[in-house]
């Protein structure tokens, strides 16, 4: 029979702030987790852990005294190696945190100023023939994109967003990141698309970098055509044109704010594109 004595100690330590404690770094892992779901962290993350427990169990079953002792010591390190690694994700959590409060950080973010601005601002550059690129940033920090850009760090609203991109004005080319609600920095650079099929090969620079962004990030972009004034929405790699402004509006909050367009949508089920 098993000896249980230590199992009856640990149980009567236990006490009322102990499950207080357990709770909470429950919900501080639960949170970081949620955190970097889907993004490319979580793919870095996954890897780091892989790395980690190959040594743990290289060093136990070989008895590699140097592996054993770099594996008990290295919790310092790895802290200040994950602050780097994940400093956009942390920045973002903590921003987050600071405007909205714990309810707002542990919530999905809300886009309807945003979705509203963008489709306005889509629609009259589309009317007029101006090109523009919009990046909206979800879950995957785009801190990267943001520095190769001007910072601006403004409240979000079509005649901002129309403006940047006005012909000739120092700020069109390139293209825009949104977070959240504020128009975060212009004249981003964006990487192009690497793998594109036969239909989309004859696509400009600007598209290209529309679809790039989202083949690595889980990024939103919407792009209007300078040539044709085609509006398109580009997303996981993938670009479908939109129809009108009314139709770019629908398309953002099925894809943003589900419970917006549920609430909009006459019982069709579909997206009008």
């Amino acid at each position: 029979m098993p000896d249980l004595t230590n199992v009856r100690e640990i149980l009567g330590e236990f006490r009322f702030s102990s499950a207080v404690e357990v709770l909470l770094i429950a919900v501080v892992i639960f949170s970081a987790l949620r955190m970097v779901s889907g993004t490319a962290a979580m793919t870095q993350l996954r890897g780091a852990l892989a790395l980690f427990l190959v040594f743990v169990v290289l060093g136990r079953l070989f008895d590699f005294t140097v592996i054993n002792f770099l594996v008990a010591n290295s919790f310092t390190a790895l802290l200040v190696g994950a602050a780097v690694v994940f400093q956009p994700e942390i920045r973002r959590a903590l921003d987050r945190l600071g405007r909205t409060g714990l309810k707002g950080w542990l919530n999905q973010p809300r886009y309807e100023e945003a979705i509203d601005s963008i489709a306005r601002a889509a629609g009259r550059m589309s009317a007029e023939r101006h090109g523009g690129l919009f990046v909206l940033e979800r879950e995957t920090g785009l801190q990267d994109v943001i520095e190769t850009g001007i910072p601006v760090d403004a409240r979000i609203s079509p005649e901002l967003l129309a403006g940047i991109f006005y012909p000739n004005s120092p700020l069109h080319d390139m293209a825009v990141v949104l977070r959240d609600e504020r128009v975060v920095a212009a004249g981003c650079v964006l990487p192009l698309a690497s793998d594109l099929s036969a239909a989309d090969r004859n696509l400009g620079t600007r598209h290209r970098a529309a679809i790039g962004i989202t083949e690595q990030t889980d990024a939103l972009t919407v792009v209007v055509s300078e040539e044709t004034g085609e509006i398109s929405v580009a997303l996981h790699g993938k670009l479908t044109a939109v129809a009108d402004e009314r139709r770019l509006k629908a398309v953002l909050e099925w894809l943003l704010d589900p419970a917006a367009s549920a609430s909009a949508r006459n019982g069709a089920g579909s997206i009008p594109v």
